[in-house]
């Protein structure tokens, strides 16, 4: 097994990827995978959306070693609309945290904040993409997931 300070301080170099759509860095003793996989504004019939979504795989390394892991996502949804000559703001975020497995494929007319083209805006996310590049990397160096106890 490879020492929890080698494995921390070689993640984000076995693991970034400029073909990979997320990214990794290190906090204190935890692995964090963040797939910012939308952030987008639509163009809707009377409205403009803007959309900002993301997916954290964070894995913590434990003394014993061993890891745990915890999923969370965060939404957050602008939007200004003109229905019957009147104008309408509307603002929704949402959090969750815990064991998820999502897969989805977004897409519309709109504006790619991230490269600025406008036209189809395409997002995608599999969550288990990111959740088995890490827990591989993490195999490889001789570490166990933890159990309901561990």
């Amino acid at each position: 097994m490879i020492e929890k300070e080698k494995v921390l301080s070689d993640a984000p170099k076995a693991l970034n990827s400029d073909n990979n759509p997320w990214e990794v860095a290190v906090e204190g003793d935890s692995i964090i995978g963040t797939w910012k996989w939308m952030d987008a504004r639509f163009f809707t019939e009377g409205g403009i959306s803007d959309e900002d979504k993301e997916f954290t795989f964070t894995v913590t390394l434990k003394d014993n070693g061993k890891w745990k892991e915890v999923d969370s996502t965060s939404s957050k949804t602008s939007s200004i609309r003109m229905h019957n000559g009147k104008l309408s703001f509307s603002k929704d975020i949402s959090f969750s945290k815990g064991k998820t497995y999502q897969k989805s494929i977004s897409f519309g007319i709109g504006q790619d904040k991230k490269s600025s083209k406008v036209g189809i805006v395409e997002s995608k996310l599999d969550t288990s993409i990111i959740k088995k590049s890490i827990r591989d990397y993490l195999k490889q160096c001789g570490w166990k997931k933890a159990g309901l106890f561990g």
